[in-house]
């Protein structure tokens, strides 16, 4: 990764560390992958997050999402800007259209869905196209704490060439809320 690259997310990081509202960490064996929201106002948000493979590369992304909340439904919609730096395919960079669903069983129980979609026409560099999907369950053990145990895809679309799931498989990890 560039020097620059690297100093935009550092400066993005630390930007929204002020006003951090949820910080999540996942694994699996051979993915770590964090991510930082912010909630701007009571309808808006930004997150940030960075995915890290020793078989496949380095992901960055930001999105930017409209929330809304009612009874045990939250949803989340808008744009999220991934860029990939793939050890053995070509780099590039999509902003994808989706977000996130999330509804409350009750007795600290949630399941949340993804879904993202970039077709090639916001799609840059080598990348052709992209679709993340992804599922967890999540327990509150308290308002400011949580695990989850999920399954994500994130597959980039090439042109002329197989295509490439950066990551393709479960996951545990745990968040904190502060």
């Amino acid at each position: 990764m560039n020097k620059k690259m690297m100093a935009v997310i550092a400066a993005s990081v630390f930007c929204v560390n002020v006003n951090a509202t949820e910080f999540s960490l996942g694994l699996s064996e051979h993915v770590v992958s964090a991510d930082i929201k912010t909630n701007i106002n009571p309808n808006v948000n930004l997150e940030a997050g960075y995915v890290y493979s020793d078989k496949k590369g380095n992901l960055a992304q930001f999105a930017m999402h409209m929330t809304h909340q009612t009874g045990p439904h939250s949803i989340e919609i808008g744009p999220k800007l991934s860029s990939v730096w793939f050890d053995n395919s070509p780099n590039g960079s999509v902003i994808a259209v989706g977000g996130h669903y999330g509804f409350a069983l009750g007795n600290k129980i949630s399941l949340h869905a993804d879904a993202y979609y970039a077709p090639s026409v916001l799609s840059f560099s080598d990348v052709d196209g992209y679709t993340e999907l992804g599922g967890k369950v999540q327990y509150d053990f308290n308002p400011n704490m949580a695990v989850f145990f999920g399954y994500r895809n994130m597959t980039f679309q090439y042109d002329g060439r197989s295509d490439r799931a950066f990551e393709d498989g479960f996951y545990i990890g745990g968040t904190s809320r502060f």
